[in-house]
């Protein structure tokens, strides 16, 4: 499970004054994942992803992260953007009272079951032939 840290109610909602999206609906945490907690946040504006980063992450890293994230959106790449606070500044807010968060868009999707490494380097069949088999 991806849910590490629970954020309380007040918490959230003193957290979602700092950006321009609407009244909180719902807040529910998002289980896949692996380092950080994540919940799909509903608002009156919309759904978005909150990441509360965990111990694992050093927070001067996510200006780099969040401004990549920022870059490849802005060049049409279907990948979440980080959403600025109300005063313009950087998406590091606190949220749960002690660890560095942000929140980002939802990009529309699903998740797909994880796979094997080891299906991604199967053998071809011996009945398939390869193009420098035939050329």
């Amino acid at each position: 499970m991806a849910v590490y840290t629970e954020v309380p109610d007040n918490d959230l909602v003193a957290f979602l004054e700092l950006y321009d999206l609407g009244h909180l609906v719902s807040c529910k945490g998002i289980a896949e994942g692996v380092e950080n907690s994540n919940y799909l946040l509903q608002t009156t504006e919309g759904n978005f992803i909150l990441t509360l980063y965990e111990k694992r992450v050093d927070r001067n890293d996510l200006p780099f992260f969040l401004g990549l994230m920022d870059h490849l959106a802005a060049k049409g790449l279907s990948c979440p953007t980080p959403i600025k606070a109300r005063n313009g500044g950087p998406c590091m807010s606190s949220a749960a009272g002690r660890r560095s968060s942000s929140v980002s868009s939802k990009v529309s999707g699903r998740a797909d079951p994880p796979r094997s490494i080891a299906s991604n380097w199967a053998a071809p069949s011996p009945t398939s032939t390869s193009r420098a088999a035939t050329s």
